[in-house]
């Protein structure tokens, strides 16, 4: 296990250098001078030349990306061109509502998704398998900003609870889970469909197609015995790699749903920043994200090995 962890943070260093160049790339190729930003469309050349060369626009490209990296390792992002605070600052103000709306909506999938899929998978082709079915193609088919208004019409309203706002945990717990379900539940959707349909499918392939549930039956065991005992388990794998891809998309993927329910997340401030011109913000916040999807993809990785003894093996001797 050990040198499979070796292998895999080597792997990871090479991934995590070529996401911070590329975000860099991107950003930095775009048309615009960031020092206009900062002075304004009416600053005087001269102006525009002095604050060039103070943020090292002038600088080669190569330089500044390696001057830019070497201040990221050591967590200094840079600083915002609009409101001229550090962006780690920023970014770590705007963090706790992304992952704390990302992990209610996580939870919320898998308490629906998972026992639906159970009860799609006992019997196949049945009306509460269509039902379900039904249920999880409307959930991918309808875009979060559709499913947040419908929320706000058949959920807020009716039960009191706020549509927009965001009260903080360390205010108040009760308000702030309040504040925190309409955003969660709307991500919720998407994430219950392709959980449900993901271990459906799963679940189905083990009961029909392999030997040992066979055998289980053989013994006279129950369905759902045999389904809860030993197929589940099985089945949660192809469940665990779509929640931690899902994991890594949420942080970026929630622009949406932030700006639709004033959510001060990650999503919302790169999007006022992308409206501000402020790339630095933009920079700093698209590199954290692309590092968070990689770093959660590689935990999946190495959780995938502790569970499977067999992938840990193969693995190894590769």
């Amino acid at each position: 296990m050990l040198s499979l962890l070796g292998k895999r943070v080597l792997h990871l260093i090479p991934v995590t250098v070529g996401v911070s160049f590329l975000t860099f790339m991107l950003l930095n190729l775009l048309p615009g001078n960031p020092a206009l930003t900062v002075l304004g469309e009416g600053a005087t050349p001269e102006a525009v030349a002095a604050v060039t060369a103070e943020l090292g626009l002038d600088d080669p490209l190569l330089l500044r990306y390696w001057h830019w990296f070497v201040a990221a390792l050591g967590g200094n992002l840079g600083t915002s061109l609009d409101s001229g605070e550090p962006v780690t600052a920023l970014l770590l103000q705007r963090l706790p509502a992304s992952i704390e709306i990302m992990l209610l909506a996580q939870l919320i999938a898998l308490v629906v998704a998972v026992p639906t899929a159970i009860v799609s998978a006992r019997r196949p082709g049945s009306a509460v398998d269509r039902a379900t079915g039904l249920t999880a193609f409307a959930g991918v088919a309808m875009p979060p900003f559709l499913v947040g208004m419908v929320l706000v019409l058949v959920v807020a309203i009716p039960f009191g609870l706020p549509a927009t706002g965001w009260i903080p945990f360390t205010e108040n717990p009760v308000m702030n889970l309040r504040s925190a379900f309409l955003p969660a539940l709307t991500l919720a959707v998407a994430l219950y469909a392709a959980y449900m349909r993901v271990l459906r499918a799963d679940l189905v392939t083990q009961l029909t197609q392999e030997d040992y549930v066979t055998t289980a039956r053989a013994k006279g065991l129950a369905r759902g015995t045999i389904i809860s005992r030993h197929v589940l388990r099985n089945a949660v794998f192809p469940l665990i790699t779509v929640l931690g891809i899902n994991m890594g998309a949420l942080l970026g993927g929630a622009v949406i749903v932030e700006t639709l329910f004033a959510v001060p997340g990650l999503g919302k401030l790169v999007i006022d920043a992308i409206y501000q011109r402020d790339v630095v913000v933009v920079q700093g916040a698209v590199l954290v994200i692309a590092v968070a999807f990689v770093l959660i993809n590689f935990a999946v990785d190495v959780l995938y090995a502790a569970l499977d003894p067999r992938i840990r093996h193969d693995r190894a001797a590769s």
